[in-house]
């Protein structure tokens, strides 16, 4: 998956390199997307809870965690072509929403709960699901329209500082 990506993955190629039969591959799996998605999520399933005590530094070590996840061949090369199993696949989709984004999602809103209770963040009314999306969406965006841009610890700043102007927190206050 590396080497080839998603879109080149074949049951018969599988089954071959691995040396077995088709049967006991649809035995194990339902089709390639969910053994695409379960080696993507053995290696970024999940992720670390973070409290650092300190909201900007507790979204940048999420972004940078999420930064490198994304950067990964794994990811650059696999993502794109099964993000169209995830859309029209409720299975495969249930799976990568509760293993991948559920966890990444929930992390954020307890960094922003605890922030806000820490007096870090003064409105009461933030989005979380938004500064999920604004901390998220520039990395998905740099995998599916490769622009030669990098998905670099800049990056992770640019973004923790678009969120951190979200919620009314400017660089010079955090």
């Amino acid at each position: 998956m590396e080497k080839e990506g998603f879109d080149k993955l074949t049951v018969d190629g599988i089954v071959t390199e691995v040396g077995t039969t088709r049967q006991a591959f649809y035995r194990r799996y339902k089709s390639i997307s969910t053994l695409a998605l379960e080696i993507l999520l053995s290696r970024f399933g999940g992720q670390d809870e973070v409290n650092t005590g300190s909201l900007k530094l507790d979204l940048l070590e999420l972004q940078h965690s999420d930064a490198e996840m994304m950067s990964s061949p794994l990811i650059q090369k696999n993502l794109p072509g099964l993000l169209e199993d995830i859309r029209t696949d409720e299975a495969v989709r249930d799976i990568y929403v509760e293993k991948m984004i559920r966890p990444r999602r929930e992390n954020v809103r307890n960094v922003l709960d605890r922030a806000h209770k820490r007096g870090e963040i003064l409105r009461a009314d933030f989005d979380s699901e938004f500064i999920c999306d604004l901390l998220f969406g520039p990395l998905l965006a740099r995998v599916l329209l490769p622009t030669g841009q990098p998905i670099d610890n800049k990056l992770a700043q640019q973004t923790v500082s678009s969120a951190l102007n979200n919620l009314g927190i400017y660089e010079s206050q955090a």
